[in-house]
């Protein structure tokens, strides 16, 4: 009998404990999921916010305005190439040497040695022997029309070139860039198109097509 009453009481203390442990496990269950769905949350929400931030970054480019090169007085500071040794070009379109650079950063437009729009160095095509004559040529407003169908491939471009483009502001920008020797001036990756006439503000068709390839 001793041996009966003491098996039941050992089998009432196991269930006593097996109980509450049988209530624990699930409880920690529902609280250990809930922990793993907050976290999924946290970086479900940081991983939103990081696109959002990528995607401003690659968006959010200035406008580009057309500047109007008419009135040559108006500015009081002018932005140049600033790129050769003795010959710069400023937003003005004016090409002068160093020494008829005046302290505002413009060429001194009253001297016979600045010229405008000098295109003296430039094939009908769009390509200069001097970077400084192909951005000022560029600059001449009458190829405005020419330019902004230049900028419009550029910029729906699927590639790096997009982005280059798309982050202009205006046309002296575009024509210092456009300028710049770059692979629409070169053919077989080491050969220029037109030995001499490196600098280009012109884009030619195949250009476009072996950009899109890319």
């Amino acid at each position: 009998a001793t041996y009966v009453d003491a098996a039941k009481c050992n089998l009432q203390s196991c269930s006593m404990v097996a109980v509450p442990r049988c209530f624990l496990r699930p409880k920690l269950y529902v609280v250990l999921l809930i922990l793993i769905l907050i976290g999924l949350l946290a970086w479900y929400n940081t991983l939103i916010d990081t696109i959002n931030i990528d995607q401003e970054e690659l968006t959010d480019f200035p406008i580009f305005e057309w500047i109007s090169l008419n009135n040559i007085s108006s500015l009081e500071q002018c932005r140049n190439s600033k790129q050769g040794s003795t010959l710069l070009v400023d937003e003005l379109g004016f090409v002068c040497s160093l020494a008829h650079l005046l302290s505002s950063g413009c060429c001194d437009s009253f001297s016979p040695n600045s010229k405008r729009f000098d295109c003296s160095n430039c094939l009908a095509f769009g390509c200069c022997s001097l970077y400084e004559n192909c951005v000022s040529c560029c600059l001449d407003p009458d190829k405005k029309q020419f330019l902004a169908s230049i900028l419009n491939k550029l910029t729906q471009l699927e590639s790096s070139v997009h982005l280059i483009y798309a982050s202009l502001r205006d046309q002296f920008e575009f024509c210092l860039t456009k300028c710049r020797t770059s692979s629409e001036s070169v053919q077989h990756e080491n050969s220029y198109k037109h030995p001499g006439y490196k600098y280009c503000y012109s884009i030619e068709q195949s250009s476009v097509n072996q950009l899109y390839n890319e």
